[in-house]
């Protein structure tokens, strides 16, 4: 191991993240179960890729202890999946199918703070864990919807005519959230010998969310025309919370990372 007490170097993170709120899942089920005529209301995370980068600054407290501060910013993306389906009864043969698909992807770029204590499991091996704290600091959070709405007319022959619309918005802006995010970080690693020293971690890491947050837009024109995209419209928000009685203040960012830190250079005790 290298026996400094100052390093410096740079870093990197690649994952997946999610928004996840079982808040929202389940009211999506009431609602279900409130209305007759729905067949289906299903609320779905989907992970989606991260990519970060970062500075690094170690500081060495004994042969197997390391303090470790890594400033920089992360790419964050999550994409939220909605399948409604309801039937309209026209007379004892003739009825119509709604069926809306669609998904949101939320995008935001992260200036994040990790402070974490490494630890060498083993004396003299390679080996670590991680713990810490990441403090973040969401900016420009944008949604980008995207909504098929289908209309199927079926008679006792079958299937007698259908149409589709599409909506899609771009980059429209998440005003209704808390830019501060905090998380809990546990990870393991190894450090890999490149030239004299073990300079070279690749690490796993898990981010725990530690707090949560709202998230939706007041866009008026967005609002006046998403269907069930609309949860994430403030009044949208407002009318699924009164018919549910869910909350949907708790959307929580996880994200589970590969990280590859390389140091640069060192200040010799």
């Amino acid at each position: 191991m290298a026996h400094a007490q100052f390093s410096f170097g740079l870093g990197s993170t690649f994952g997946i993240g999610y928004l996840r709120s079982s808040q929202l899942k389940q009211g999506g089920r009431a609602i279900q179960n409130q209305d007759a005529t729905i067949v289906r209301n299903d609320y779905k995370v989907r992970a989606s890729a991260q990519i970060g980068f970062q500075g690094v600054i170690q500081y060495r407290l004994t042969h197997q202890i390391c303090l470790l501060a890594s400033p920089g910013f992360n790419l964050f993306r999550s994409t939220y999946n909605n399948i409604y389906i309801s039937n309209q009864a026209l007379n004892s043969t003739d009825y119509i199918t709604h069926k809306i698909l669609s998904n949101t992807t939320f995008k935001s770029t992260q200036l994040i703070l990790p402070i974490v204590a490494k630890y060498y499991i083993i004396p003299d091996k390679n080996y670590f864990a991680t713990a810490g704290l990441r403090f973040a600091y969401n900016t420009n959070m944008r949604m980008y919807s995207e909504e098929d709405s289908i209309t199927s007319y079926y008679n006792s022959s079958g299937l007698a005519s259908s149409n589709k619309q599409d909506r899609e918005y771009k980059n429209v802006k998440i005003d209704g959230y808390k830019p501060f995010q905090m998380h809990f970080l546990l990870g393991i690693g190894t450090s890999i010998l490149t030239g004299y020293r073990h300079n070279l971690d690749i690490e796993l890491t898990y981010a725990i969310p530690l707090t949560s947050s709202s998230y939706y837009t007041t866009d008026a024109t967005y609002t006046a025309n998403a269907l069930t995209n609309s949860v994430y419209t403030q009044n949208g928000k407002a009318s699924f919370e009164n018919a549910t009685g869910k909350n949907l203040d708790h959307f929580r960012m996880h994200q589970i990372s590969l990280t590859v830190r390389y140091l640069i250079y060192s200040i010799n005790k």
